[in-house]
């Protein structure tokens, strides 16, 4: 649920961002489509209406919650598989079992980014026909959805790596005698 919340916020941010990653320069030199990000804020409003902003949302939430508990589960599989008898792992397995999560990650969630930003960038083609995400799956076929994935592994597989470690010892940090973490404690009160 917080994953689904988080994203529905963000997601306005995220299309501007893709709209502004994808906008090319017009038939003048140094013509584009938008100046900044307020500006194709304003103009996704203009144009498309409020619900504009949120194109592409759906197979973006319907990822979010799958992706994850698999990059989660993942995480706490292979730890548990890289720990000793008494629990403890050492900090190369710890960064494996992140990089593991990270490429499972990767694994479902890359046809769902293509076919959100397929989405999101659709409402750029002034009277295009409306695309739809299933057309979009069919277009592109299975293979076609993996595009990017090298790139998106490059990137996910080390942040991974990196995150759930940092998250495992910076928890345990802050934990209280008990092994309990309390906002309290968080906060030094």
């Amino acid at each position: 649920m917080a994953g689904a919340v988080g994203a529905t916020v963000v997601y306005p941010i995220d299309l501007v961002k893709t709209r502004m990653q994808n906008q090319r320069t017009g038939s003048y030199i140094g013509e584009v489509a938008y100046r900044n990000s307020w500006d194709c804020f304003k103009k996704v409003i203009r144009h498309e209406g409020f619900l504009g902003l949120y194109r592409g949302l759906l197979p973006q939430l319907m990822g979010v919650a799958p992706e994850k508990a698999i990059k989660l589960t993942v995480n706490d599989l292979v730890r548990d598989k890289l720990s000793d008898k008494q629990g403890t792992i050492p900090v190369w397995a710890e960064v494996l079992a992140g990089g593991c999560a990270g490429a499972s990650q990767v694994v479902f969630t890359n046809p769902l980014e293509i076919v959100k930003i397929r989405l999101q960038v659709a409402g750029e083609i002034a009277g295009g026909a409306k695309v739809r995400a299933l057309a979009v799956v069919r277009d592109l076929g299975l293979f076609g959805l993996y595009k990017g994935a090298r790139a998106c592994l490059l990137r996910d597989v080390p942040f991974s790596a990196i995150y759930f470690p940092t998250y495992a010892h910076t928890k345990a940090l802050f934990a209280d005698e008990d092994g309990y973490n309390t906002s309290r404690r968080f906060f030094f009160f």
